[in-house]
């Protein structure tokens, strides 16, 4: 952590939505346009004196925005022939996965990439290092619906998506995903710090709030709390009992996908993020082209559930390929963060530890739009024209 650099002084921290972030970083990239904003702290003090500015360059825990590369891993793997997205997944898993109540009903991959799998987050999804991910399935796992007949927005979906990963490749997820799709899409970037160099690491954010939790208590006028990588990279890559070994070497592939948090875990810089979306815009080989365009093909999701981080005003339509897409339609109160203006296009938002951020790829236009919001002061108060929060409204604004 570079803490030991003095404190800069005069350095105000930024205001949006109504209140104070630490940080913020923003990328803009269309035809012949390319608009950059910094502003804030990468690093900073509980009082709030800046340590180190916020820059586009710098690679921080991006949230569920890990999903898009889970997806595109995935994808990689379909197109090589290794898997079928509409197979069922426990051919994949090498055990059998299905929801209890409907027990000949086979579940798919694509069902989960696209939250439709009748997976739950309610019994949790995540699992330390020694033990099985099969093992913490259970009756909470599920939700009532039958596979494919309801979309429910749930964390575990990837945690085992990222277990077919390992079985099918045979190498830890970090590792696969590095090879599928960090490498060739050449991005400095990696899961839980695990592959990126000793210098990425110390340059990465920190994520703050000013309260222990989304839970509370907040205060506005008290410190910053350190939230997630105030050291980075942690001793160890992965959860792990209290007092537990590290030992990494003795993990079998396979066994536990959700150890790098394929749901959330992935360190980037939006910078990282503009360059991803700038390749998925065109057919370059990475992809096969119908591939490619499943990943913008927008469908409406199906009836909400009830899980958690279900939003059925925010997250109106999923594409074929897996990717969070947005209406354009321009009408308040939903998905549109600059309404009346239309927001078209596909990606993902990520929402954790403070954070706040977003990948949204405009094929039509030939536009890509990264944000990240390094944390709050107070709960984001709602947005004015969105299920967007209002910080998150004016940030995008500032490029749009």
């Amino acid at each position: 952590m570079l803490s030991a650099a003095p404190a800069l002084a005069g350095e105000a921290l930024p205001q949006l939505g109504g209140i104070e972030v630490p940080g913020y970083a923003a990328v803009f990239a269309g035809p012949g346009q390319r608009h950059l904003r910094a502003a804030g702290a990468a690093e900073l003090t509980p009082d709030g004196k800046v340590l180190r500015r916020m820059r586009t360059d710098t690679p921080v825990r991006i949230a569920s925005i890990s999903k898009v590369v889970v997806a595109l891993a995935l994808h990689r793997l379909a197109d090589a022939g290794r898997i079928r997205l509409d197979g069922d997944v426990s051919e994949y898993l090498g055990w059998r996965l299905r929801n209890p109540a409907y027990p000949d009903v086979p579940i798919t991959i694509r069902q989960m990439m696209r939250h439709e799998s009748s997976l739950s987050d309610a019994g949790g999804y995540l699992s330390v290092l020694g033990e099985r991910l099969r093992d913490k399935i259970g009756k909470d796992s599920f939700s009532k619906a039958a596979p494919g007949t309801l979309f429910d927005y749930a964390n575990l979906n990837q945690a085992i998506l990222g277990e077919v990963i390992e079985q099918v490749t045979g190498k830890r997820f970090d590792v696969a995903v590095r090879e599928l799709v960090l490498a060739p899409l050449g991005l400095e970037a990696c899961y839980n710090w695990s592959g990126c160099s000793a210098q990425t690491a110390a340059a990465g954010a920190v994520l703050y709030r000013k309260a222990p939790s989304d839970a509370g208590p907040w205060d506005a006028a008290g410190p910053w709390l350190a939230q997630i990588d105030a050291m980075r990279p942690a001793p160890c890559p992965v959860r792990t009992d209290e007092g537990a070994p590290c030992d990494l070497e003795a993990y079998v592939p396979g066994t536990n996908g959700s150890l790098f948090s394929p749901q959330g875990g992935l360190r980037i810089s939006v910078e990282g993020l503009a360059k991803l979306g700038r390749r998925l815009l065109r057919d370059d080989g990475f992809l096969k082209p119908d591939t490619r365009a499943s990943l913008f093909r927008a469908v409406r999701v199906k009836g909400a559930g009830r899980g958690a981080e279900t939003d059925a005003g925010l997250m109106q339509y999923w594409s074929e390929g897996g990717l969070h897409c947005f209406s354009g339609d321009g009408k308040p109160g939903g998905d549109q963060p600059l309404a009346p203006r239309p927001m078209p296009g596909c990606g993902h938002l990520g929402d954790a530890y403070g954070l706040r951020s977003g990948l949204i790829i405009d094929p039509r236009a030939g536009s890509v739009l990264a944000y990240v919001l390094t944390g709050v002061s107070a709960p984001p108060p709602p947005g004015l024209h969105s299920r967007f929060s209002a910080p998150e409204e004016e940030l995008i604004g500032k490029l749009r």
